[in-house]
């Protein structure tokens, strides 16, 4: 067998920090098959290579560009090099085919490869010598891995190749193979997460925390079968979840509970985190650029360096989260801003604000942020010429969920927040739009209402259609997983992306100082009218694999004959 694998240093096992334990480690060579497989701990340093399909998928490591910047709740700054290529995607109509697709996860391709060379392996018998009921576990991960993996690529691109063999790794030899369909890969995808779920422990302790666990297969299993349009296995997995103590909503009726959903990283609500390293023995660890990108520029100044607001959540985000008014929560409009909200639009806003958005005024790091022209944070209106690289808001806010509140030079230490992959919050809301699906509102609301209980607000009124429902649901969703990764794929899977981004302008908000005081004014931060087609619901199989693969159709969408079964 030709030597392939990837053997990872014990040393490098060993520095990593008891608290945090990224698991795709660096690797320092390839080695044949005999010295991987000649210790548990080697094999085990191998599995944990698999985990680089996690940190590829992680938004946080995704730079300018993730996946909710494609949607109404972030807003690009730049428009020229150095970002703004989603402006682009939205004001022209070249930036995205098969030849190019900025946003393409194509190359998952080389993580199934990688986890089904684990498999061959094991069915070949590299494997037989040592523990089995521990290479069982780390099949499970593996098998975990692929699903998700799949998962990933299926969303994107609705049918794809299924590379499945366990008993041979595909070659050269077998580049010709067919796409699947959505409904034949998410099948897929669903029984092996069932088949991990089997093998997977409850829990892991130590160095070992974040990796998967029965309730990840469980938890990820929901969200396959919601896509999917599953409704009954969706409920079935979600009260499966559900049904174990294993996580628990955190406290949420102030920020400062609510966000510790964000800071402490071994908490009880976290299903599936990714987990980061600050630093570790005197070196920089694993890090990444995510404050670099959007953190509030003032931060940079004390290092010399440009830094933060690189893309800024939208009004249209901001204006989702309630305002409480004598003594009870409403939904905000700025209409109310003098009558209702004494000229303060970000007091008394419901936790989740807090923990989501940083405002002009907020407190940041021991100080007030500056979210004006020729504040310390700055502000400029958008324009799609002149402005590459200015590092000020284009919205009137800056992110803070996911950037990380500690100590950086933005240059060697960089930032270590973790990414959540899934946590118990999403399950309630999976179940509430399986149950609206099939029609059981009454189930539907009493998981919404779970979902605002936590957070301090009101009762909603039950609705008994799908169009008013989803209203609901799409508000709550924005609200609890905005920026987690979600948005985008919930407007595809509701038949809504073109009628929320398409002839569409964003809005943020100007604020203005006048001596201590602020006024504020909604105003366009796009100045052009957006465009989103229906082909850019599903992504272009790239031109790369068409030209290698002569069984691979290209989607119907973008002028092919691949179409999906309805």
């Amino acid at each position: 067998m030709k030597a392939r694998h990837i053997l990872y240093a014990a040393l490098a096992a060993m520095t990593i920090s008891a608290c945090k334990n990224p698991l795709d480690l660096d690797p320092t060579g390839w080695h044949s098959e005999s010295v991987v497989y000649d210790s548990e701990e080697h094999m085990d340093l191998y599995v944990k290579s698999l985990y680089s399909v996690l940190y590829a998928n992680a938004d946080i490591t995704a730079g300018y560009i993730f996946d909710d910047c494609v949607s109404d709740l972030v807003k690009e700054s730049w428009y020229g090099t150095g970002g703004g290529t989603v402006n682009k995607m939205f004001y022209q109509q070249n930036i995205i085919t098969e030849d190019s697709n900025f946003r393409s996860n194509w190359g998952t391709y080389t993580y199934i490869r990688q986890i089904n060379e684990f498999f061959f392996d094991y069915n070949y018998g590299y494997i037989k010598d040592l523990d089995q009921e521990v290479v069982k576990v780390r099949l499970a991960e593996a098998r975990f891995l692929r699903a998700f993996a799949y998962q990933e690529l299926t969303l994107r691109f609705g049918g794809v190749i299924l590379r499945t063999d366990e008993n041979h790794v595909d070659g050269p030899e077998d580049k010709a193979k067919a796409r699947s369909t959505a409904k034949e890969c998410w099948d897929f995808i669903i029984k092996e997460y069932e088949k991990a779920q089997a093998d997977l422990p409850e829990s892991w302790s130590g160095t070992d925390y974040g990796r998967v666990t029965k309730g990840a297969a469980i938890g990820m299993r929901a969200r396959a079968a919601l896509y999917a349009g599953r409704w009954e296995d969706a409920v079935n997995a979600c009260n499966e979840l559900l049904g174990k103590e294993w996580y628990e909503l955190l406290p949420g009726a102030t920020y400062e509970d609510y966000n510790k959903i964000f800071t402490s990283w071994q908490n009880k609500e976290l299903i599936l985190p990714v987990l980061f390293q600050q630093s570790s023995g005197g070196s920089t660890g694993k890090q990444h650029n995510f404050n670099n990108y959007f953190c509030p520029p003032g931060d940079g100044a004390a290092y010399d360096v440009n830094v933060g607001a690189a893309a800024t959540p939208t009004e249209e985000y901001a204006s989702k989260f309630d305002i409480k008014v004598g003594g009870t929560y409403q939904n905000f409009d700025w209409a109310n801003l003098s009558t209702l909200y004494g000229g303060k639009p970000y007091d008394n806003r419901e936790p989740r604000f807090y923990a989501s958005i940083l405002y002009n005024g907020a407190d940041w790091r021991g100080r007030k942020l500056e979210i004006y022209e020729d504040g310390a944070d700055g502000f400029m209106e958008y324009k799609s010429e002149g402005q590459d690289n200015v590092h000020k808001s284009t919205t009137g806010y800056l992110f803070r969920k996911f950037v990380y509140e500690g100590a950086m030079n933005y240059t060697s230490i960089l930032s270590g927040q973790y990414w959540i992959e899934m946590r118990l919050a999403e399950i309630y809301l999976i179940r509430s739009e399986a149950y609206a699906r099939q029609g059981d509102w009454e189930k539907a609301y009493a998981d919404l209402k779970t979902i605002r209980d936590r957070v301090g607000l009101p009762e909603l009124t039950q609705r008994n259609s799908w169009d008013a429902y989803v209203k609901d649901l799409s508000k709550e969703r924005v609200c609890e997983l905005g920026l987690e990764g979600h948005r985008f794929f919930d407007l595809v899977r509701w038949g809504l992306a073109q009628e929320t981004l398409n002839g569409k302008k964003l809005h943020g908000v100007k604020p203005v100082k006048s001596g201590s005081d602020f006024t504020y004014t909604v105003i366009e931060c796009d100045d052009q009218v957006r465009s989103f087609p229906a082909k850019y619901n599903v992504y272009p199989i790239p031109k790369s694999e068409l030209s290698t693969n002569s069984l691979c159709l290209q989607s119907a969408e973008w002028g092919g004959l691949f179409k999906e079964e309805k």
